[in-house]
């Protein structure tokens, strides 16, 4: 399992190294700037471990995901600013509504994580945390269905793509706190997978014309 897990690492890397030559250069980069500096946080972080890997301990592990977590919320945001910005009388209650969802999420998060977590503690919270963001990007999709937003094709491809994703990671996470590190291996399999379907549909996605 550990050499599949690391044939799919490496997939997924490539297929975000190609992601992000393609948001240069088709200037795809501009439509969701946090999420063009997750790609970017991804392939730097990528290169580092398999560079480094002695250095990718736990502590790395959780700078590395609180990093991606920070960039959730952002991408979060982004996307209801840049989406609603035309629709004046929407994008004030949206932004309300989502900077509340924020705000409440995040003092929820700093109350109930321990000041000085160590690994397990911050596997325990960590779906907690990743199921915030995603009700916080769900909230935007939903929002530009209900009042038929048009947003670009690959916008589109974000949310589409990112919050499944992160509900297959969030379960795997909680799954490795209730059944023990003895399941991890294969658990990081699936995780690995929905990772590498996802980038590849965000691939294909922006190369597509919007």
């Amino acid at each position: 399992m550990q050499i599949v897990h690391r044939l799919l690492a490496v997939a997924g890397f490539s297929l975000l190294s190609v992601l992000l030559i393609i948001l240069f250069r088709t200037g795809k980069v501009r439509q969701c700037v946090t999420f063009s500096a997750y790609v970017s946080v991804v392939v730097a972080a990528g290169v580092l471990i398999y560079l480094f890997p002695a250095a990718y301990t736990p502590d790395a592990f959780q700078m590395k995901q609180g990093i991606y977590d920070s960039l959730l919320f952002g991408m979060s945001l982004e996307l209801a600013i840049r989406t609603f910005a035309a629709f004046t009388g929407i994008a004030a209650i949206v932004r309300l509504m989502l900077g509340g969802a924020v705000a409440l999420s995040t003092s929820l998060i700093l109350m109930a994580t321990p000041v000085n977590s160590d690994y397990s503690s911050f596997i325990r919270f960590e779906p907690g945390i990743t199921a915030a963001g995603i009700w916080c990007l769900t909230f935007v999709g939903l929002l530009i269905v209900w009042y038929q937003i048009p947003v670009p094709a690959f916008t589109r491809a974000i949310i589409l793509g990112y919050v499944p994703y992160l509900m297959v990671f969030t379960v795997c996470v909680d799954l490795v706190s209730r059944l023990g590190w003895g399941a991890v291996q294969n658990l990081n399999v699936l995780n690995a997978l929905a990772f590498d379907a996802v980038a590849a549909y965000w691939v294909y996605s922006a190369w597509r014309k919007d």
